[in-house]
């Protein structure tokens, strides 16, 4: 779908952001697993489903 205005690549960079945010996050939960840091590892983890989870609730509430 092509973005057609200003508020389209607004959202378009926006999501971008988040999902980038998610993936790094992700991979420092891969890298602290392998190095045995369950604190990191939990900290990241919780960090990510509260993400997740506001995510959802955007969705429900068509705003993200």
């Amino acid at each position: 779908m092509p973005i057609n205005n200003n508020s389209d690549y607004e959202r378009a960079e926006r999501i971008s952001l988040e999902i980038n945010e998610n993936h790094l996050r992700l991979a420092a939960i891969y890298e602290n697993l392998i190095d045995r840091n369950f604190k990191l590892v939990e900290r990241d983890a919780k960090l990510m489903i509260t993400d997740l989870r506001t995510i959802i609730k955007s969705l429900e509430d068509d705003d993200f």
